[in-house]
Protein backbone atom coordinates (compact mmCIF):
# COMPACT_ATOMS: atom_id res chain seq x y z
CA UNK A 1 0.00 0.00 0.00
CA UNK A 2 1.36 3.50 -0.76
CA UNK A 3 0.55 7.15 0.51
CA UNK A 4 -0.03 9.05 -2.29
CA UNK A 5 -0.62 12.94 -2.56
CA UNK A 6 -2.29 14.37 -5.12
CA UNK A 7 -2.53 17.88 -6.11
CA UNK A 8 -4.41 19.78 -9.01
CA UNK A 9 -5.37 23.00 -10.20
CA UNK A 10 -8.84 23.57 -9.80
CA UNK A 11 -10.61 23.54 -12.92
CA UNK A 12 -13.35 20.93 -14.30
CA UNK A 13 -10.52 19.95 -17.21
CA UNK A 14 -7.64 19.37 -14.83
CA UNK A 15 -9.31 17.38 -12.09
CA UNK A 16 -11.78 15.37 -14.58
CA UNK A 17 -9.09 13.42 -16.73
CA UNK A 18 -7.15 12.60 -12.76
CA UNK A 19 -10.56 10.54 -11.66
CA UNK A 20 -9.50 7.31 -13.45
CA UNK A 21 -6.18 7.14 -12.10
CA UNK A 22 -7.53 8.33 -8.28
CA UNK A 23 -9.44 5.24 -9.22
CA UNK A 24 -7.19 2.79 -10.04
CA UNK A 25 -4.63 3.57 -7.22
CA UNK A 26 -7.43 3.78 -4.47
CA UNK A 27 -9.00 0.39 -6.14
CA UNK A 28 -6.11 -1.45 -5.68
CA UNK A 29 -5.43 -0.45 -1.66
CA UNK A 30 -3.33 2.81 -1.89
CA UNK A 31 -4.14 5.50 0.81
CA UNK A 32 -4.81 8.95 -1.86
CA UNK A 33 -4.81 11.97 -0.25
CA UNK A 34 -6.32 14.45 -2.90
CA UNK A 35 -6.22 18.24 -2.23
CA UNK A 36 -8.83 20.30 -3.93
CA UNK A 37 -11.96 22.30 -3.41
CA UNK A 38 -15.21 22.15 -2.42
CA UNK A 39 -16.95 21.50 -6.24
CA UNK A 40 -14.58 18.30 -7.10
CA UNK A 41 -14.75 16.66 -3.10
CA UNK A 42 -17.91 14.22 -4.05
CA UNK A 43 -16.76 13.15 -7.15
CA UNK A 44 -13.13 12.18 -5.69
CA UNK A 45 -14.56 11.13 -2.82
CA UNK A 46 -16.79 8.23 -5.03
CA UNK A 47 -13.80 6.85 -6.30
CA UNK A 48 -11.74 6.61 -2.81
CA UNK A 49 -9.94 9.56 -2.30
CA UNK A 50 -9.43 11.32 1.14
CA UNK A 51 -10.23 14.66 0.24
CA UNK A 52 -8.65 18.16 1.79
CA UNK A 53 -10.22 21.24 0.85
CA UNK A 54 -8.45 24.94 0.00
CA UNK A 55 -10.14 27.76 -0.42
CA UNK A 56 -11.58 28.27 -4.73
CA UNK A 57 -9.89 31.03 -6.09
CA UNK A 58 -11.09 30.20 -9.60
CA UNK A 59 -14.33 29.86 -9.40
CA UNK A 60 -16.06 33.31 -9.27
CA UNK A 61 -12.88 34.69 -10.83
CA UNK A 62 -13.29 36.45 -14.06
CA UNK A 63 -9.90 36.07 -15.85
CA UNK A 64 -8.22 37.18 -19.41
CA UNK A 65 -4.80 35.65 -20.01
CA UNK A 66 -4.53 38.03 -22.62
CA UNK A 67 -3.90 40.52 -21.47
CA UNK A 68 -1.16 41.83 -19.36
CA UNK A 69 -3.78 42.63 -16.00
CA UNK A 70 -5.67 39.75 -16.79
CA UNK A 71 -2.51 37.25 -16.38
CA UNK A 72 -1.18 39.04 -13.74
CA UNK A 73 -4.73 38.32 -11.96
CA UNK A 74 -4.41 34.31 -13.31
CA UNK A 75 -0.80 34.41 -11.46
CA UNK A 76 -1.63 35.88 -8.13
CA UNK A 77 -4.58 32.84 -8.60
CA UNK A 78 -2.04 30.88 -8.86
CA UNK A 79 0.55 31.52 -5.81
CA UNK A 80 -2.40 32.11 -3.18
CA UNK A 81 -3.48 28.63 -4.26
CA UNK A 82 0.19 27.28 -4.23
CA UNK A 83 0.49 28.96 -0.60
CA UNK A 84 -2.72 27.43 0.74
CA UNK A 85 -1.63 23.77 -1.05
CA UNK A 86 1.55 23.96 0.73
CA UNK A 87 0.21 24.80 4.00
CA UNK A 88 -2.42 21.73 3.87
CA UNK A 89 0.90 19.89 2.64
CA UNK A 90 2.99 21.19 5.68
CA UNK A 91 0.15 19.85 8.02
CA UNK A 92 -0.86 16.32 6.59
CA UNK A 93 3.23 15.24 6.13
CA UNK A 94 3.42 15.73 10.32
CA UNK A 95 1.52 12.59 10.30
CA UNK A 96 1.48 10.77 6.95
CA UNK A 97 5.04 9.91 4.96
CA UNK A 98 3.83 10.20 1.41
CA UNK A 99 5.97 7.53 -1.58
CA UNK A 100 5.44 10.26 -3.95
CA UNK A 101 3.19 13.00 -5.16
CA UNK A 102 0.96 13.19 -8.14
CA UNK A 103 0.29 16.67 -9.90
CA UNK A 104 -1.07 18.61 -12.79
CA UNK A 105 1.26 20.52 -15.14
CA UNK A 106 -0.84 23.06 -13.64
CA UNK A 107 -0.36 24.64 -9.96
CA UNK A 108 2.01 23.92 -6.85
CA UNK A 109 3.07 20.16 -8.28
CA UNK A 110 6.93 20.83 -8.22
CA UNK A 111 6.80 23.08 -5.23
CA UNK A 112 5.05 20.18 -3.21
CA UNK A 113 7.43 17.78 -4.53
CA UNK A 114 10.28 19.94 -3.49
CA UNK A 115 9.11 20.80 -0.32
CA UNK A 116 8.31 16.96 0.51
CA UNK A 117 11.55 15.81 -0.89
CA UNK A 118 9.81 12.87 -2.24
CA UNK A 119 9.19 11.47 -6.15
CA UNK A 120 6.96 13.49 -8.30
CA UNK A 121 4.57 12.27 -11.21
CA UNK A 122 3.58 14.57 -13.53
CA UNK A 123 -0.57 14.64 -15.15
CA UNK A 124 -1.12 16.38 -18.44
CA UNK A 125 -4.45 16.55 -19.31
CA UNK A 126 -4.06 18.41 -22.52
CA UNK A 127 -1.33 17.80 -25.27
CA UNK A 128 2.75 17.87 -24.17
CA UNK A 129 4.16 21.25 -24.81
CA UNK A 130 7.61 22.90 -24.36
CA UNK A 131 7.72 25.30 -21.57
CA UNK A 132 9.43 27.90 -24.15
CA UNK A 133 6.14 27.74 -26.12
CA UNK A 134 4.38 27.87 -23.15
CA UNK A 135 5.81 31.18 -21.79
CA UNK A 136 6.14 32.27 -25.97
CA UNK A 137 2.06 31.97 -25.73
CA UNK A 138 1.65 33.42 -22.04
CA UNK A 139 4.03 36.65 -22.09
CA UNK A 140 3.97 37.46 -26.01
CA UNK A 141 1.77 41.29 -25.17
CA UNK A 142 5.01 43.28 -25.93
CA UNK A 143 8.74 41.89 -26.17
CA UNK A 144 10.63 45.43 -25.29
CA UNK A 145 8.77 45.30 -22.19
CA UNK A 146 8.78 41.95 -20.27
CA UNK A 147 5.95 41.25 -17.85
CA UNK A 148 6.13 41.87 -14.31
CA UNK A 149 4.93 40.41 -11.03
CA UNK A 150 3.35 43.28 -9.17
CA UNK A 151 4.44 44.35 -5.12
CA UNK A 152 2.27 41.95 -3.38
CA UNK A 153 2.68 39.00 -5.73
CA UNK A 154 5.93 39.36 -5.15
CA UNK A 155 5.50 39.85 -1.39
CA UNK A 156 4.17 36.48 -1.28
CA UNK A 157 6.40 34.67 -3.07
CA UNK A 158 9.01 36.22 -0.88
CA UNK A 159 6.72 34.49 2.15
CA UNK A 160 6.56 31.34 0.45
CA UNK A 161 10.09 30.90 0.44
CA UNK A 162 10.16 31.81 3.85
CA UNK A 163 7.56 29.53 5.63
CA UNK A 164 8.26 26.54 3.04
CA UNK A 165 11.50 26.78 1.58
CA UNK A 166 10.93 26.50 -1.77
CA UNK A 167 9.77 29.08 -4.88
CA UNK A 168 9.06 28.56 -8.75
CA UNK A 169 11.99 28.47 -11.29
CA UNK A 170 9.96 31.17 -12.95
CA UNK A 171 6.09 31.72 -12.84
CA UNK A 172 6.08 29.81 -16.78
CA UNK A 173 6.39 26.84 -13.92
CA UNK A 174 2.43 27.19 -12.77
CA UNK A 175 1.74 26.02 -16.17
CA UNK A 176 4.69 23.08 -16.93
CA UNK A 177 4.62 21.28 -14.12
CA UNK A 178 6.84 17.94 -15.18
CA UNK A 179 7.98 14.93 -12.91
CA UNK A 180 10.19 11.65 -13.48
CA UNK A 181 7.30 10.29 -15.40
CA UNK A 182 4.60 12.51 -17.21
CA UNK A 183 1.08 10.61 -17.28
CA UNK A 184 -0.26 12.11 -20.27
CA UNK A 185 -4.47 11.22 -21.17
CA UNK A 186 -4.45 11.33 -24.57
CA UNK A 187 -2.84 8.69 -27.21
CA UNK A 188 0.37 9.56 -29.26
CA UNK A 189 -1.05 9.10 -32.33
CA UNK A 190 -3.65 12.51 -31.07
CA UNK A 191 -1.08 14.40 -29.92
CA UNK A 192 1.32 16.54 -32.28
CA UNK A 193 4.30 15.00 -33.12
CA UNK A 194 3.78 12.45 -30.83
CA UNK A 195 6.53 9.67 -31.81
CA UNK A 196 8.89 12.40 -30.52
CA UNK A 197 8.23 11.94 -27.14
CA UNK A 198 10.86 9.38 -25.02
CA UNK A 199 9.43 6.84 -22.97
CA UNK A 200 8.97 8.76 -19.48
CA UNK A 201 6.08 10.07 -21.27
CA UNK A 202 3.06 7.77 -20.87
CA UNK A 203 0.38 8.00 -23.38
CA UNK A 204 -2.57 6.17 -21.43
CA UNK A 205 -5.29 7.87 -23.26
CA UNK A 206 -8.57 9.30 -21.38
CA UNK A 207 -10.82 7.84 -18.80
CA UNK A 208 -14.38 8.21 -18.13
CA UNK A 209 -15.21 6.96 -14.47
CA UNK A 210 -19.15 7.04 -13.73
CA UNK A 211 -19.71 10.45 -12.24
CA UNK A 212 -21.75 10.11 -9.37
CA UNK A 213 -24.93 12.56 -8.56
CA UNK A 214 -27.96 13.85 -8.17
CA UNK A 215 -29.17 15.40 -11.79
CA UNK A 216 -32.74 16.59 -13.23
CA UNK A 217 -31.04 17.26 -16.92
CA UNK A 218 -34.83 15.38 -18.78
CA UNK A 219 -31.94 13.55 -20.71
CA UNK A 220 -35.45 11.37 -21.81
CA UNK A 221 -36.22 14.41 -24.68
CA UNK A 222 -32.67 13.65 -26.21
CA UNK A 223 -34.23 9.81 -27.01
CA UNK A 224 -34.46 8.85 -30.93
CA UNK A 225 -33.90 12.90 -31.74
CA UNK A 226 -31.28 14.58 -33.75
CA UNK A 227 -29.26 16.33 -31.22
CA UNK A 228 -26.81 19.45 -31.21
CA UNK A 229 -24.51 20.14 -28.35
CA UNK A 230 -23.03 23.51 -27.68
CA UNK A 231 -20.73 23.82 -24.65
CA UNK A 232 -18.11 26.82 -24.10
CA UNK A 233 -16.49 25.12 -21.07
CA UNK A 234 -16.38 26.49 -17.48
CA UNK A 235 -13.93 28.74 -17.23
CA UNK A 236 -15.15 31.42 -20.30
CA UNK A 237 -16.57 34.59 -18.85
CA UNK A 238 -19.31 36.86 -21.17
CA UNK A 239 -20.93 33.58 -23.24
CA UNK A 240 -24.39 35.00 -23.29
CA UNK A 241 -24.01 36.55 -26.74
CA UNK A 242 -22.66 33.57 -27.94
CA UNK A 243 -25.29 31.32 -26.61
CA UNK A 244 -27.60 34.15 -28.28
CA UNK A 245 -26.12 33.35 -31.83
CA UNK A 246 -26.78 29.84 -31.86
CA UNK A 247 -30.07 30.59 -30.48
CA UNK A 248 -30.35 32.19 -34.24
CA UNK A 249 -28.42 29.90 -36.23
CA UNK A 250 -30.43 26.93 -34.78
CA UNK A 251 -33.92 28.31 -34.08
CA UNK A 252 -35.01 25.83 -37.02
CA UNK A 253 -33.01 23.14 -36.04
CA UNK A 254 -34.85 19.92 -36.37
CA UNK A 255 -33.90 17.81 -33.45
CA UNK A 256 -32.98 18.93 -29.97
CA UNK A 257 -30.48 21.78 -29.31
CA UNK A 258 -28.76 21.29 -25.61
CA UNK A 259 -26.68 24.84 -24.76
CA UNK A 260 -24.54 24.07 -21.34
CA UNK A 261 -24.51 28.04 -20.20
CA UNK A 262 -21.97 27.58 -17.34
CA UNK A 263 -22.33 28.41 -13.54
CA UNK A 264 -21.27 31.86 -14.74
CA UNK A 265 -23.98 32.80 -17.29
CA UNK A 266 -26.27 35.84 -16.73
CA UNK A 267 -29.80 34.46 -17.86
CA UNK A 268 -31.30 38.00 -17.85
CA UNK A 269 -29.07 38.38 -20.98
CA UNK A 270 -29.77 34.91 -22.71
CA UNK A 271 -32.43 35.28 -25.31
CA UNK A 272 -35.38 33.50 -25.19
CA UNK A 273 -35.55 30.37 -27.05
CA UNK A 274 -37.54 27.98 -29.51
CA UNK A 275 -38.81 24.97 -27.33
CA UNK A 276 -36.27 22.66 -28.77
CA UNK A 277 -33.60 24.34 -26.88
CA UNK A 278 -32.06 23.05 -23.24
CA UNK A 279 -30.17 25.79 -21.89
CA UNK A 280 -29.26 25.12 -18.51
CA UNK A 281 -26.44 25.84 -16.06
CA UNK A 282 -24.97 22.92 -15.61
CA UNK A 283 -25.38 19.57 -18.00
CA UNK A 284 -24.03 16.02 -17.78
CA UNK A 285 -21.56 16.17 -20.62
CA UNK A 286 -20.51 12.37 -20.43
CA UNK A 287 -24.63 11.52 -20.39
CA UNK A 288 -25.85 14.04 -23.04
CA UNK A 289 -22.92 12.86 -25.77
CA UNK A 290 -23.78 9.95 -25.45
CA UNK A 291 -27.03 10.96 -27.52
CA UNK A 292 -25.02 13.49 -29.35
CA UNK A 293 -25.00 14.59 -33.17
CA UNK A 294 -22.79 16.67 -33.07
CA UNK A 295 -21.06 18.68 -30.58
CA UNK A 296 -20.10 22.79 -30.39
CA UNK A 297 -16.89 22.75 -27.90
CA UNK A 298 -14.84 25.68 -27.26
CA UNK A 299 -12.04 22.74 -27.85
CA UNK A 300 -10.89 22.47 -24.35
CA UNK A 301 -8.73 18.74 -24.78
CA UNK A 302 -11.87 17.51 -21.41
CA UNK A 303 -14.30 18.33 -23.63
CA UNK A 304 -12.70 17.22 -26.60
CA UNK A 305 -11.77 13.95 -25.46
CA UNK A 306 -15.12 12.90 -24.42
CA UNK A 307 -16.88 13.69 -27.55
CA UNK A 308 -14.26 11.23 -29.17
CA UNK A 309 -15.18 8.72 -26.79
CA UNK A 310 -18.67 8.78 -28.23
CA UNK A 311 -17.64 9.42 -31.54
CA UNK A 312 -19.36 13.01 -31.96
CA UNK A 313 -17.88 15.23 -34.43
CA UNK A 314 -17.14 18.79 -33.72
CA UNK A 315 -17.06 21.89 -34.54
CA UNK A 316 -14.68 23.40 -32.74
CA UNK A 317 -14.30 27.65 -31.50
CA UNK A 318 -10.73 27.94 -29.83
CA UNK A 319 -10.56 30.91 -27.84
CA UNK A 320 -7.11 30.36 -26.12
CA UNK A 321 -4.45 28.39 -23.86
CA UNK A 322 -4.06 24.70 -25.62
CA UNK A 323 -7.47 25.50 -27.15
CA UNK A 324 -6.14 26.48 -31.01
CA UNK A 325 -3.35 23.81 -30.38
CA UNK A 326 -6.14 21.39 -30.26
CA UNK A 327 -8.44 22.56 -33.22
CA UNK A 328 -5.53 22.41 -35.91
CA UNK A 329 -4.72 18.66 -34.54
CA UNK A 330 -8.60 18.04 -35.16
CA UNK A 331 -8.69 19.72 -38.28
CA UNK A 332 -5.30 17.80 -39.39
CA UNK A 333 -6.59 14.53 -38.57
CA UNK A 334 -10.44 15.08 -39.84
CA UNK A 335 -12.19 14.87 -37.07
CA UNK A 336 -13.04 18.87 -36.16
CA UNK A 337 -14.07 21.56 -38.08
CA UNK A 338 -12.74 24.88 -37.06
CA UNK A 339 -14.14 28.77 -36.47
CA UNK A 340 -11.84 31.14 -35.65
CA UNK A 341 -13.12 33.18 -32.79
CA UNK A 342 -13.69 36.26 -35.02
CA UNK A 343 -15.54 34.37 -37.72
CA UNK A 344 -18.11 33.39 -35.23
CA UNK A 345 -21.42 33.93 -36.83
CA UNK A 346 -25.33 32.84 -37.20
CA UNK A 347 -24.05 31.64 -41.01
CA UNK A 348 -20.55 30.34 -39.93
CA UNK A 349 -22.17 28.02 -37.31
CA UNK A 350 -25.06 26.80 -39.47
CA UNK A 351 -22.43 25.92 -42.21
CA UNK A 352 -20.35 24.21 -39.57
CA UNK A 353 -23.23 22.10 -38.26
CA UNK A 354 -24.24 21.41 -42.21
CA UNK A 355 -21.01 20.13 -43.18
CA UNK A 356 -20.00 18.14 -39.96
CA UNK A 357 -23.10 16.20 -40.06
CA UNK A 358 -23.24 15.78 -44.38
CA UNK A 359 -19.73 14.73 -44.50
CA UNK A 360 -18.80 11.05 -43.53
CA UNK A 361 -15.00 12.27 -43.14
CA UNK A 362 -15.19 14.14 -39.73
CA UNK A 363 -17.04 10.85 -38.11
CA UNK A 364 -14.01 8.59 -39.51
CA UNK A 365 -11.67 11.17 -38.32
CA UNK A 366 -13.02 10.78 -35.28
CA UNK A 367 -13.30 7.19 -34.91
CA UNK A 368 -9.54 6.83 -35.55
CA UNK A 369 -8.72 8.80 -32.83
CA UNK A 370 -10.94 6.71 -30.46
CA UNK A 371 -9.53 3.78 -31.90
CA UNK A 372 -6.22 5.01 -30.89
CA UNK A 373 -7.21 5.89 -27.51
CA UNK A 374 -8.73 2.30 -27.09
CA UNK A 375 -4.85 1.09 -27.62
CA UNK A 376 -3.35 3.06 -25.09
CA UNK A 377 -2.35 1.80 -22.33
CA UNK A 378 -4.79 3.17 -19.91
CA UNK A 379 -4.46 3.60 -16.32
CA UNK A 380 -2.84 -0.36 -16.19
CA UNK A 381 -0.01 0.96 -17.96
CA UNK A 382 0.35 3.67 -15.52
CA UNK A 383 0.60 2.00 -12.61
CA UNK A 384 2.62 -0.38 -13.55
CA UNK A 385 5.35 2.15 -15.11
CA UNK A 386 4.72 4.29 -11.48
CA UNK A 387 5.64 1.08 -9.36
CA UNK A 388 8.33 0.14 -11.39
CA UNK A 389 9.72 3.62 -11.39
CA UNK A 390 9.26 3.84 -7.47
CA UNK A 391 11.07 0.23 -7.33
CA UNK A 392 14.18 1.28 -9.00
CA UNK A 393 14.46 4.56 -7.22
CA UNK A 394 14.47 2.32 -3.41
CA UNK A 395 17.31 0.18 -5.14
Amino acid sequence: MLNILMVNFPAEGHVNPTIGMTQAFAARGDQVHYITTEKYKDRLEAVGAKVHLHSDLVRTASIDSNTPDGLSAFMKIHIQTSLDILAITQQLSKSIDFDFVFYDRFGAGELVRDYLKIPGIASSPSFLISQNRMATNLFRFNEKEPFQLDEHATTSLQLMKERFGVAPENMVQFMSNTGALNVVYTSRYFQPDGEQYGDENLFIGPSFPERKGENSFPLDRLEDKKVLYISMGTVLDHTEDFFNTCIEAFSDFEGIVVIAAGEKADFTKINPAPEHFIISPYVPQLEVLRHSDVFITHGGMNSVNEGIHFNVPLVVLPQDKDQPMVAQRLTELQAGYRITKDHINVQSLRDAVHEVLSNATYKEGVQKINDSFQQSGGTEEALAKIDAYLQNKLV
